[in-house]
């Protein structure tokens, strides 16, 4: 046990013997892990940009604008909608929202707007989106309660309209039910009128008629008896004969006094009298229902009248309640409820999560690879017992730094070309990006080998320089947005990760990689990332010079030291 504790003591020691050794073991992965919780220390994304396009700025568009601004969001306005989704590709915004010129619903269309994201970037996409889906769905919120506000106001003056016309309405129905009881009395009175003739025939044509031949054959007799007078027959004849003219003259006065006599006229007269009579009796009660009925039909006419009017009066209201209503353009159930969609478009073509994570992959396995190799060449050069020949060898300095760069990068190349070949597997249609993909690939990792060499210069273990050189990627990772979104860092640390060799190289692979672009678009980043390189080489170069007139100082003294006290006693006993 006592073995144990000593051989634990021993290698303790050996650890905390150098000075660096122990504060790279000890407090990298502290200062690590208290710059995260400093930088993430937030359940906010105040980083989020988002681009607003619209093709009118009205006052509604500016109210929402101002909306999203309460979020503390940075809310950049475009002309363009091409310029605002080409943001997007470059990563300046997060999300370009298309906005429509007004918010008002005037039919059962929705109102839409559209999302424009990069896929690519996965851990905040959607987050984005469900932020600002927030403020959209209280927006829509308003516009439907808007809606559904001006749908019952307009109920509500439909069912007061409606109210209103019913006591008309009950007006007019009074008015018709005493025009129809009018009316039904003065059919049955016009019913009970007895206005039939009398069937008897009463013909004078037949008293007249015999009165005529009557007085005809009287003329005659006369006419007999006094050309019987006029005649020449004797005396016995003449009184014979007109004896019995006189007596068919008597008859005949007597025929005709019997049919102009009262047992004949005057009956026929008075029944004519009476049948007149009766006529007239029915005729005075028929002028005096008609009278009634006129009258009658007066106040019917009256009532009918008043009943127009309310029905033109109420005729006229149900067309503004009409009116009313159809001013409601929004009938539809689901525009009511969802007066605003929105619309998600991708910016780049759709792909696999591979796809879309294969830009940091190549990042992680490149700057990993080139950090700890560079920093275990320059370690294994210093540890080795050539290390102190090669400096008096007439060689330059940059030959022994490209050499190492050389190495490593060779090393590193083998490994790009094996992920890249496994990948057209998978992603056939990158083949064209490939080219531009193994120059940002080969600037990256000429810059990560020199910064691996750097701290393999500036530490003596190669146990510490690994562990740094690792915490230096494991810095680099976490504060490049691939594992946390940079949105929710600290403003100042946020603006500090655009410095980010990793956020610059990974910008710069899904630009090419997913996008497509050009490195006429993206030279900026690129000329940055070799500019790093170039600073890194350099720094190299002046810890290579300070190193060597340091190990020269150094032989000098452990090798001439003797001589050097002799020459003093020398000098001394002179």
């Amino acid at each position: 046990m006592l073995s144990l504790w000593l051989l634990t003591k021993k290698n303790i020691k050996l650890l905390l013997r150098a000075k660096a050794s122990a504060l790279i073991i000890l407090f990298a992965p502290l200062i690590i892990i208290l710059l995260l919780g400093v930088s993430y220390n937030s359940s906010s994304l105040y980083g989020l940009n988002i681009g607003v396009y619209s093709s009118s700025f009205t006052d509604e568009v500016n109210s929402f604008v101002n909306l999203l601004q309460e979020k503390e969001f940075t809310i950049n306005n475009y002309d363009n909608s091409e310029t605002c989704i080409n943001d997007v590709k470059k990563g300046e915004i997060h999300t370009c929202i298309n906005l429509p010129d007004s918010f008002q619903v005037n039919d059962n269309t929705a109102k839409e707007v559209t999302f424009y994201v990069d896929p690519s970037r996965v851990n905040i996409v959607w987050m984005v989106q469900e932020v600002v889906q927030e403020k959209f769905n209280i927006k829509a919120q308003e516009l439907s309660e808007g809606i559904a506000q001006d749908l019952l106001g307009r109920l509500s003056s439909a069912k007061t309209d409606v109210t209103s016309n019913k006591n008309g309405l009950n007006i007019v129905k009074d008015k018709a039910n005493i025009a129809s009881s009018t009316a039904v009395s003065t059919k049955s009175s016009l019913s009970g009128l007895d206005l039939s003739a009398s069937s008897t025939n009463y013909s004078s044509d037949i008293v007249s008629n015999v009165t005529s031949e009557l007085e005809t054959a009287k003329t005659k007799v006369t006419a007999a008896i006094t050309a019987l007078d006029n005649s020449n027959v004797s005396s016995s004849e003449k009184s014979s004969i007109k004896s019995k003219l006189n007596a068919a003259e008597s008859s005949l006065s007597g025929l005709t006094n019997s049919v102009n006599g009262t047992s004949g006229i005057a009956g026929l007269i008075n029944s004519l009298t009476t049948e007149l009579n009766a006529a007239k009796t029915k005729l005075n009660s028929a002028s005096n229902t008609v009278s009634n009925a006129n009258s009658n039909l007066d106040s019917v006419a009256a009532a009918l009248t008043e009943s127009i009017k309310s029905l033109e009066t109420i005729q006229t209201n149900l067309g503004a309640i009409v009116s009313n209503l159809e001013g409601q353009k929004v009938t539809d159930a689901s525009t009511i409820s969802t007066p605003l969609i929105t619309k998600i478009e991708m910016v780049s073509e759709e792909n696999t999560y591979l796809g879309y994570l294969f830009p940091a992959i190549l990042v992680i396995v490149v700057m990993f690879s080139s950090l700890l190799l560079g920093t275990t060449l320059v370690m294994m050069e210093k540890t080795s017992p050539a290390f102190l020949r090669n400096f008096f060898l007439p060689i330059r300095k940059s030959t022994f730094i490209i050499s190492t760069y050389l190495t490593n990068l060779f090393l590193i190349l083998i490994q790009i070309l094996i992920i890249l070949g496994i990948s057209l597997l998978f992603l056939r249609d990158s083949l064209p990006s490939i080219p531009y993909v193994a120059l940002i690939l080969f600037v990256s990792a000429s810059m990560f080998t020199f910064l691996g060499m750097v701290v393999g210069y500036l530490f003596n273990s190669e146990e510490t320089g690994v562990l740094a050189a690792f915490s230096i990627g494991c810095l680099f990772l976490f504060i490049s947005g691939v594992i946390l979104p940079l949105e929710g860092l600290s403003a100042i640390v946020r603006e500090l990760s655009a410095f980010n060799p990793f956020v610059i190289t990974e910008n710069l692979l899904r630009n090419v990689f997913i996008f497509g672009n050009s490195l006429n678009e993206i030279w900026f980043d690129l000329i940055m990332l070799i500019s790093y390189t170039i600073v890194l080489f350099i720094i190299i170069l002046i810890i290579e010079t300070l190193l060597h007139k340091h190990l020269v100082n150094r032989f000098m003294r452990h090798h001439h030291r003797a001589h050097r006290h002799k020459d003093k006693i020398n000098k001394n006993e002179a």
